[in-house]
């Protein structure tokens, strides 16, 4: 069946990923993102406008030539700051981004599916499973995915709709370049991950395109890491 996929965060390292990987498989794809990058992506349906935005939220439906099949939500929000030195204002700035408008997207997908099967794709993060100084709103808001996501399959799921979060480990971004081309830090980094290389992009999108089809059908509530083996390394165990 020919179906629509939303993608919000569209203009970003895996939400381009994400575009490219679900238009592979033969859905429309409208991209939203608040960058004018979106525009020039190819192959699909730009939006350019802020995904937080309920009326930019109803135009990328509005913009589906088929019933919605999936939404993926590839939002974040960073503020770096030490505990002691954030503000209310710059927690809601982060948690609005990357939490708040993950069930504000959920809501829109339930009322456009309208009773039909569909997938909500969280893009999560291994910081919901750890912390690193100065990034708790981040970790905060990409550990409220898992809780909303098991929220979602228990509420949702009467009415066909799925949510799932997958949780990459380090990819390397422009966002994070500044880490990766770094060959001190690049070193620290694939220390951390019993396979001993980063994660693409691709690799992760993969992992989202599996969530939001037909092939994961029955799996709904569920975090799912790709991660390189990086959580299942005891703190003591240096990976070889």
């Amino acid at each position: 069946m020919e179906a629509s996929v939303v993608v919000l965060g569209a203009a970003g390292g895996i939400g381009r990923a994400c575009v490219r990987r679900l238009r592979a498989g033969g859905a429309q794809v409208i991209a939203v993102d608040r960058t004018a990058d979106v525009l020039e992506l190819a192959d699909c349906t730009p939006l350019l406008g802020d995904a937080t935005d309920p009326e930019v939220l109803r135009e990328a439906f509005r913009l589906a030539e088929h019933p919605p099949s999936a939404l993926v939500h590839a939002l974040l929000g960073e503020d770096r700051a030490p505990l002691a030195e954030l503000t209310a204002e710059r927690w809601h700035a982060v948690l609005d981004t990357g939490l708040v408008s993950a069930w504000q997207a959920g809501t829109e997908l339930l009322r456009a599916a309208a009773g039909r099967p569909a997938s909500l794709v969280l893009v999560g993060s291994v910081h919901a499973h750890g912390a690193a100084p100065g990034m708790a709103p981040y970790a905060v808001a990409k550990a409220g995915l898992a809780a909303l996501a098991r929220a979602a399959a228990v509420e949702w799921g009467r009415y066909g709709l799925r949510c799932n979060v997958v949780e990459p480990g380090f990819v390397p971004v422009p966002r994070n370049a500044h880490r990766w081309q770094d060959q001190d830090e690049l070193g620290r980094i694939l220390a951390a991950y019993p396979l001993g290389r980063l994660c693409s992009p691709a690799e992760v999108a993969e992992v989202v395109a599996f969530l939001a089809g037909p092939a994961s059908s029955y799996v709904t509530g569920t975090c799912l890491p790709v991660d390189g083996g990086a959580l299942a390394v005891l703190p003591e165990v240096k990976p070889r």
